[in-house]
């Protein structure tokens, strides 16, 4: 919603950013654990078990790996046998929904994505991979399948209203703007989001599924923003099934989806305001475009009237959502594909089409040859392979093409254009400001590759938290977007002997809280590899109520060695008593344990920091002379 506090806003974004700091590639951001499988156990099934969307040849079937959600790394073997891995940029979790996402990048293709989400109980995702989109869906036989989408079976487009491309728009409003704003926030907005399905997208996936399905593309959506370094967050207030049939024809579906009095989907219009969405997105199965939007080129809070759009459900891991909201947004396609024009005189996005490995288009672009689409929104300041992603105004106002600095600029209007809402069934009073500032933030490196964050919430009406990481104090990537009332997040995603810095900001349907303290740590070295087991082992009486315990070193880095005793209980006729009698420094190759008389019989292992070795023996012995008991080693 509208942020009245203008301390939130800058004058202007930094002339410059580099591609590593676009995509938060730092040390912080490169610092990943050990990669986990995405699928256990796949195997190649026959296409007939897959959608009508998949590549035929390219399924394969398994189980989701449990542990793939909490993994900095994420690696999917595909069924030609190349292995590729993501690393994670990003996690959204909020318990209390049983929401959690999963964002990452394959850094040997720039402007990559992979997203998986577990919502409700069912996890799906998609890996936009060059040329290629991949897609996690719950198998028709239990567990997941992952395939290629057939792009030839994506959806065509509306010839009446723009051609032949993937997604349309229908142009409402007065003509653009011709002044040239520079005001530009830096995370400041927040844009609430009500999304409304049809029965027959549900019917297509289920319910689970399709709901799933919708917040991996505002995942997707949110990282395209933070890659762009545009300042806006999209939070999804409101996601539910409303009852329409769909005509086939995507156009119609948008008027009836806009329509407030036609008894076509006059209830959402209420359920709008009721959590306060600013914009609305209709998820249906009309098949003759992936998506179709208003665009929004009068900058004012009277295209709240217009801000609604439609996204065909097989084009949700195609970008299709934070496209057509970019629309509402005030965005328009690339110059080559329309002759309309948006918000500002750059509000274009931009492509390259080259067929050399160059080649790409941003979110708002349409397709054209060697132009894979990236996860960026077009910008001077953002490179991919070397090239540009658009074209600053100032140097070319004819070609410009600078989509994030146009979402900056109207993102205040955008956020005006509904009251605050946090609940999706009840009516709640409107946040009048932004939430309090988190406090007392620490940082604890729990492990050599992770850091337990912690903070005190001081708020009551945060929709949830933002956590950043730096690697050096100065530039910071958010890392994870998490829940009302959390206080705390283990990274997992640092490495050793590095200094980490951490700080977290509240936000909500205002806008964001200022930032907490920061909170530095130092991660500790990486433990050494645990010791070899010694070679040998051998024990003597000393006829003297002792035993000399012997071994061979085989180590080269053991901080000490470890030796166990059993007594032979001649009662029970076992060995019982298991114990450590006494531990010994490194490079020492014996002890005197002064065991009393009796049957025993030793163990020895080595140990250091990063484990124990396995045990060599047991020796057995027989001690005579003495009853005493103790230990002492040479």
């Amino acid at each position: 919603m509208n942020l009245n506090h203008r301390h939130q806003i800058r004058r202007a974004i930094v002339a410059a950013f580099s591609f590593a700091s676009l995509l938060g590639i730092s040390q912080a951001s490169q610092a990943y654990g050990p990669p986990a499988q995405a699928m256990n156990d796949a195997k190649r099934v026959d296409d007939s078990t897959l959608p009508s969307r998949a590549l035929a040849g390219t399924g394969i079937a398994g189980s989701f790996n449990a542990n793939a959600m909490s993994a900095p790394q994420l690696t999917f073997t595909l069924p030609d046998g190349r292995t590729i891995t993501a690393k994670r940029q990003r996690t959204a979790e909020d318990t209390t929904k049983g929401r959690k996402s999963w964002v990452g990048t394959f850094t040997e293709q720039p402007g990559s994505i992979a997203v998986i989400t577990t919502f409700k109980g069912a996890t799906t995702g998609f890996v936009s991979y060059g040329p290629e989109t991949w897609e996690l869906m719950p198998g028709k036989a239990g567990g997941h399948v992952l395939y290629r989408v057939d792009d030839k079976k994506i959806p065509a487009a509306e010839p009446v209203l723009m051609g032949p491309k993937s997604e349309n728009d229908v142009i409402s409003g007065t003509s653009s703007s011709t002044s040239l704003t520079t005001d530009a926030t830096t995370g400041g907005y927040v844009h609430d989001l009500l999304v409304v399905y049809t029965p027959a997208a549900k019917a297509t996936y289920g319910q689970a599924t399709l709901e799933s399905m919708i917040q991996n593309a505002v995942a997707a959506a949110n990282q395209a923003y933070q890659n762009s370094n545009i300042g806006i967050t999209l939070n999804l207030v409101g996601l539910q099934e409303i009852p329409y049939t769909e005509t086939g024809a995507i156009q119609t579906s948008l008027y009836d989806l806009q329509g407030t009095a036609d008894g076509k989907m006059d209830a959402v219009h209420q359920l709008r305001d009721t959590v306060g969405a600013d914009v609305v997105s209709l998820v249906s199965q009309d098949g003759d475009a992936c998506g179709i939007a208003w665009s929004m080129r009068s900058i004012s809070t009277s295209f709240a009237s217009s801000a609604f759009n439609v996204v065909n459900s097989g084009c949700l891991s195609n970008h299709s959502l934070a496209h057509e909201i970019g629309h509402n947004q005030g965005n328009m396609h690339d110059r080559a594909s329309t002759t309309n024009t948006g918000a500002f005189p750059y509000s274009y996005g931009f492509r390259r089409c080259m067929s050399d490995g160059t080649g790409f288009r941003t979110v708002m672009s349409y397709s054209c040859t060697g132009a894979s689409r990236v996860a960026w929104f077009s910008s001077p300041n953002a490179y991919y392979n070397g090239y540009a992603t658009g074209i600053a105004y100032e140097s070319d106002p004819t070609n410009s093409a600078d989509n994030a600095r146009s979402m900056n600029n109207t993102a205040s209007t955008v956020a005006a254009f509904r009251t605050s809402g946090t609940s999706t069934t009840t009516p709640v009073a409107p946040s009048p400001t932004a939430p309090t500032a988190p406090s007392g933030a620490t940082a604890t490196a729990t492990a050599y590759n992770s850091v337990n964050a912690k903070w005190t919430d001081n708020s009551g009406d945060e929709i949830g938290f933002k956590l950043e990481r730096s690697g050096n104090g100065v530039d910071y990537t958010e890392i994870a977007t998490l829940g009302a009332g959390t206080t705390s997040y283990v990274d997992n995603g640092v490495i050793a002997s590095s200094n980490f810095y951490y700080r977290v900001r509240a936000y909500n349907s205002v806008g964001n809280s200022t930032y907490s303290n920061v909170a530095s740590v130092t991660t500790p070295a990486v433990p050494p590899s645990p010791p070899a087991a010694p070679s040998s082992i051998a024990a003597l009486n000393d006829a003297n109520g002792s035993a000399t315990v012997m071994w061979g070193d085989a180590s080269t880095n053991e901080s000490g060695f470890e030796v166990r005793r059993e007594k032979w209980d001649t009662r029970k006729l076992a060995w019982t008593g298991l114990t450590t009698v006494g531990t010994v420094p490194a490079n020492a190759t014996s002890m005197i344990d002064l065991s009393g008389s009796g049957t025993y019989r030793y163990s020895v292992r080595a140990t250091n920091a990063g484990g124990v070795s396995g045990l060599v023996g047991p020796a057995a012995v027989t001690v005579t002379g003495g009853t005493s008991k103790g230990k002492s080693g040479k």
